[in-house]
């Protein structure tokens, strides 16, 4: 996502500070800035937002797999909600407003089916789910008592170039263009939650600029479909020519949601989805051609 959001902002004639831990090589674009530091170091995060006079944060780093929460809780909260406020703090002690706290799908946990809009309640199942609906709910509260301009985003399921998380559409589409049999037991059934990378990506980037939120400072962003497991190995067989799959019925065991509504963030971010299905399949696969992820 972060690499996605950059280009972007990039193309749109912004300077893109990007503040990681992890020791990168100079850009060769004068206008992406790599940045070495820590989350929790906030006098680190203040003296390099007063430095490069930082005016938005959009805020990508977490653990961010659901699964691997429930094997590592701890260290999901510390760095999901620890991490969150030294950034919300850095923010808050250098007076910048305009913050972009990435929620997800997980947390809202499981739903009866129905589509969902941004009132819905809020249950999540997992380490993972309780880390983003409490990020939420402390970007509310620096809005109220610090006057900030904080806005979460309830992302889908990203699937497309770059992801180097697990994910099942990915291992599908590798076995086949191997030549494999991608066999597993279970998930044919999972309704998921997509959203293509640059969909997503622009999400974001409109959430920066918009300049209104509604009350919740919360929105969608997804890509209007929500298709099986099973529809989605039918359009890699139609794309990728002898390809075999064996998959069991069910789910993952995961949060069963219905579509999310997304009309606030078309209201009021502008926000309008672009990839279809089958156009974001043909892409991811083109690239997994020659790409591990």
């Amino acid at each position: 996502m972060g690499r996605h959001i950059t280009d972007k902002l990039i193309k749109k004639g912004h300077t893109v500070l990007s503040y990681s831990r992890d020791m990168q090589l100079p850009n060769e674009h004068p206008n992406n800035i790599f940045v070495f530091g820590e989350l929790y170091d906030i006098p680190r995060l203040i003296q390099v937002i007063n430095q490069y006079k930082v005016d938005r944060i959009i805020h990508t780093a977490a653990q961010s797999h659901p699964e691997v929460s429930i094997e590592v809780p701890f260290a999901t909260v510390e760095a999901n909600v620890m991490g969150m406020m030294g950034v919300l703090e850095a923010a808050r002690l250098t007076g910048v407003k305009r913050v972009i706290l990435f929620s997800s799908e997980c947390a809202y946990g499981h739903s009866d089916g129905s589509p969902m809009s941004e009132e819905h309640p809020l249950c999540p199942t997992t380490p993972y789910g309780v880390t983003k609906a409490t990020d939420e709910m402390m970007g509310r509260a620096y809005n109220i008592h610090y006057g900030m301009d904080i806005i979460s985003l309830r992302v889908g399921q990203v699937y497309g170039p770059g992801q180097v998380m697990q994910e099942y559409i990915r291992d599908a589409a590798k076995a086949a263009l191997a030549g494999e049999v991608y066999s597993i037991g279970f998930g044919g059934d999972q309704k998921i939650q997509l959203v293509f990378v640059t969909d997503a990506a622009e999400g974001v980037v409109c959430a920066c600029f918009a300049e209104k939120k509604n009350d919740l400072a919360v929105y969608n962003i997804t890509s209007g479909y929500q298709p099986t497991f099973y529809e989605i190995l039918e359009i890699l067989k139609e794309l990728i020519p002898g390809a075999q799959f064996d998959v069991g019925p069910g789910d993952y065991g995961v949060d069963r949601n219905g579509i999310f509504v997304i009309e606030a963030a078309k209201r009021d971010l502008g926000y309008t989805p672009k990839v279809s299905l089958r156009d974001g399949l043909a892409q991811y696969v083109d690239w997994l051609k020659t790409h591990p992820y």
